[in-house]
């Protein structure tokens, strides 16, 4: 069997759930995943956060901001727009496109093609008496369109200020493993102190792996105050001793931090245990900064592999 940073693009691109987690597996703790935000203008002029993040080395690159209802993705949709044709006009040239993307069965297939990447997508189980986006919120409806649009896997935790507890990622995985109908990978966690209540309860990891997530967060080494490596490998062996993989997060905006900083973070993540290391989109502009997203690969698996995966974002 292959490992992650090994696979091709046409290796990648039709692959299922259980094919993922087994290559990821197989991997052993070389896996990069890259957080991007595709709602506002990408850090490259023309060029998609997604794509450039694929470009520095990423193996899994999941959306954030992506609107389900309206999907719209700048640095791609956008492409041939102009600042000179006004706000007003942009404006609306962005509604139009969104509502066609909305009716296209195949948009998420589009966009795989072009990023080269499995897709994973973050939804919110945020309450309803909290403001947020209902394209972005984990529902019934977003829940059917990621399945029927092929996304790869998502991604439940709480983004800052949106009130989410533990006990509604748990309802969110729950209700995800059953309309998913188990074709899309669910990773679920906590990556910092967002949300509400504390960061983890005395049940977790069990209550998130019993409620049907095949991945779980937790914040890296270094990232949150008092996660040590000690404490982040004696999680990680809870979540291995229960099948699943485990996720170490750089979700503090310390993906816009010192090279250094993400290379000593990365060692410590995988003396802990983990199969999967996040890096989030709080660098700049909506994604880590990409020398670190290049960083972190070259950390956990050197410069022949990372190399091989920049080079495989070129050809499809």
């Amino acid at each position: 069997m292959k490992r992650i940073f090994e696979m091709t693009f046409s290796d990648l691109r039709n692959i299922d759930r259980k094919k993922l987690i087994e290559v990821i597996k197989h991997s052993e703790g070389r896996t990069v995943m890259a957080e991007t935000v595709v709602a506002v203008p990408p850090l490259a002029e023309k060029v998609s956060n997604p794509e450039l993040a694929s470009a520095f080395s990423a193996d899994l690159i999941t959306l954030n901001l992506y609107d389900c209802m309206n999907p719209f993705i700048f640095g791609i949709d956008d492409i041939n727009l102009s600042l000179n044709s006004g706000i007003t006009q942009m404006a609306e040239t962005i509604k139009r496109k969104s509502a066609i993307n909305a009716a296209d069965s195949e948009y998420v297939s589009s966009i795989r093609y072009i990023v080269g990447r499995p897709l994973g997508v973050n939804l919110e189980p945020v309450p309803e008496n909290i403001p947020y986006p209902e394209g972005s919120r984990l529902s019934d409806r977003n829940l059917k369109y990621i399945t029927e649009q092929g996304f790869d896997y998502l991604v439940i935790t709480a983004n800052p200020s949106t009130g989410v507890t533990e006990e509604d990622i748990l309802m969110g995985i729950r209700k995800a493993r059953e309309i998913t109908e188990g074709k899309v990978m669910i990773i679920a966690g906590k990556m910092h102190m967002a949300g509400s209540g504390s960061l983890i309860s005395d049940n977790f990891p069990d209550n998130f792996i019993d409620a049907g997530a095949d991945a779980v967060i937790l914040p890296a080494p270094g990232t949150v105050p008092g996660f040590t490596v000690e404490i982040c490998r004696d999680i990680i062996e809870k979540i291995h001793s229960k099948g699943a993989l485990a996720v170490t997060a750089i979700g503090t905006s310390q993906e816009g931090a010192s090279e250094e900083t993400i290379e000593r973070i990365a060692l410590m993540s995988k003396m802990a245990g983990a199969d999967i290391q996040h890096i989030g989109d709080a660098g700049q502009s909506g994604m880590a900064v990409p020398e670190n997203i290049m960083k972190l690969s070259m950390t956990i698996r050197g410069r022949r592999h990372t190399y091989r995966k920049m080079g495989c974002s070129i050809r499809k």
